[in-house]
């Protein structure tokens, strides 16, 4: 009686392939356990608690509210109190960047779970992903009766804000991708990574009204799709400032899901060596 069992060979995909999502959905549990243990971590022992996840929005807006709209008393869209015209902005730029740079340290941060034990690696950028919203919709509460204490009812165009969420969630994913399987051979990826999200800071609209940019810096702003996202989830919003076109979201649509095809690409391209060079 032959007794013996046969043999699986598991051998990585060769060449570019798109990561394999119905894995991923295999393993949907483990995202929503380690999302919710890494929600408790973070806040435990902690008096404030959850109210921390507006901490890095509500400092920006502080200090800029005091530079800007305070000494330099610079005009924001529709005379909006500066205050909400820069927290409403920043709490969808908190959230691009989260995902970006705990995304590209994401398989780092989880080393020691990925060489004891195979799960898909790319839970790791949608756990972050996850994270990062929940920390946002806490930060969206806190601005909701900020609006109401300032007199600045909802903008009937609130129902568009998910599409301009979704834009900043993918573009985030796309290049947190594209860097986690780098850092986790190279440490000093998170700099250039930290350098890019800064510059992009700078040339997006978060604590200054696009209206200030002379000629041709008006029109050239838009081709960075973090500009039309801030634009466009502040007018939905607050219904103030420049309305973004159908072409200029397209536009953004375009780059996101260019940056996360990209990004999935070359994460699932480096992902059979990165249990050995972590």
């Amino acid at each position: 009686m032959n007794t013996h069992k046969p043999i699986t060979v598991i051998q990585p995909q060769t060449g570019f392939a798109l990561p394999n999502l119905r894995e991923v959905w295999r393993y949907r549990a483990v995202i929503t356990n380690m999302v919710g243990r890494n929600f408790k971590v973070q806040y435990r022992q902690t008096i404030g608690g959850p109210i921390y996840a507006i901490y890095t929005p509500l400092m920006t807006m502080l200090g800029y509210t005091i530079l800007l709209g305070g000494l330099l008393n610079v005009q924001t869209d529709g005379n909006i109190p500066y205050p909400i015209f820069s927290y409403s902005a920043l709490i969808i730029w908190t959230l691009f960047t989260t995902i970006v740079t705990e995304g590209s340290t994401s398989l780092f941060t989880n080393s020691a779970l990925i060489q004891k034990i195979y799960v898909p690696h790319l839970i790791f950028p949608l756990i972050i992903v996850a994270m990062a919203l929940v920390n946002f919709a806490i930060a969206f509460l806190i601005l909701l009766p900020m609006m109401l204490i300032y007199g600045v009812p909802p903008s009937a165009n609130v129902i568009a804000a998910p599409v301009f969420l979704m834009i900043a969630i993918v573009t985030g994913l796309g290049l947190g991708l594209w860097f986690a399987p780098f850092h986790a051979r190279f440490r000093d990826t998170l700099y250039l990574v930290r350098l890019i999200t800064q510059g992009l800071f700078f040339l997006t609209p978060a604590v200054y009204s696009s209206q200030l940019l002379p000629a041709p810096w008006d029109q050239l702003y838009q081709l960075n799709p973090l500009a039309v996202v801030i634009e466009g989830f502040r007018w939905s919003l607050l219904g103030v400032g420049n309305v973004p076109s159908l072409e200029s979201i397209a536009y953004a649509s375009g780059i996101a899901i260019f940056l996360l095809i990209l990004g999935a690409l070359n994460f699932k391209r480096l992902e059979p060596t990165i249990a050995d060079v972590i």
